[in-house]
């Protein structure tokens, strides 16, 4: 695998994140008491503020409360994930999943799993699973693309990305994952072009993928 491919995997973690976003309340500062509302809100308010360890605990104090809330589940696969506790973060999606099937989100999450995992089918299962609930979700739509990107399937990749970069002309990592397949086609000019999208309007939330971005737009400028 090219350390360009690997890139792509690198910036996953930054769009996990933001899907953990989508998928429900941005609580305000609570603490538990007991019910099951203020308990998922302290736990989302750990998890936004980095608290991690907090943030499991809190989402598992609410599966305390209600063992069906995908809510819960969904919270709890994020904190994991982001401990990098993949096989506990997949089983918790997995039973967000279970209680609401229509959680785009989970389905989507859990191919995020699958992907930092290396299973590529069970990737771009869950991700399609996603899109057919939620179908111009531009972030899902990277995620796919990233997956194709690793398949080597660079044009059905090109069309995932384009159809994100439409939808969403503000996000970052479209234009990263762009850079990243005009470079494997040797397209220096468009690869320059992404990488400098990439970087004008977004390059804070993964230093790795800044770097690298960086880094290729110096090799393709022969600076």
């Amino acid at each position: 695998m090219s350390q360009s491919r690997l890139l792509v995997l690198t910036l996953l973690a930054w769009l996990l994140v933001l899907a953990a976003g989508c998928s429900g309340r941005s609580p305000a500062p609570a603490t538990p008491s007991g019910d099951l509302a203020s308990t998922l809100a302290a736990a989302q308010q750990a998890l936004d503020t980095g608290n991690l360890a907090v943030a499991e605990q809190g989402f598992r104090a609410a599966l305390a409360l209600d063992a069906r809330s995908a809510q819960a589940q969904f919270g709890l696969g994020n904190a994991l994930v982001r401990q990098n506790k993949l096989p506990e973060a997949e089983a918790a999606y997995r039973a967000a999943i279970q209680a609401d099937p229509q959680m785009s989100t989970a389905h989507a999450n859990l191919g995020v799993v699958y992907y930092q995992q290396g299973s590529l089918t069970k990737a771009a299962e869950s991700f399609n699973a996603a899109l057919r609930l939620k179908a111009d979700d531009p972030q899902t739509l990277y995620l796919l693309g990233a997956v194709r990107i690793q398949e080597n399937n660079l044009a059905e990749a090109e069309k995932l990305l384009t159809r994100a970069r439409d939808l969403a002309p503000d996000l970052p990592e479209v234009y990263y994952g762009l850079g990243v397949l005009h470079k494997l086609r040797g397209e220096k000019d468009a690869a320059i072009a992404a990488f400098e999208k990439f970087l004008e309007i977004g390059p804070g939330q993964d230093k790795s993928a800044t770097d690298y971005a960086q880094k290729e737009l110096a090799e393709l400028k022969g600076q």
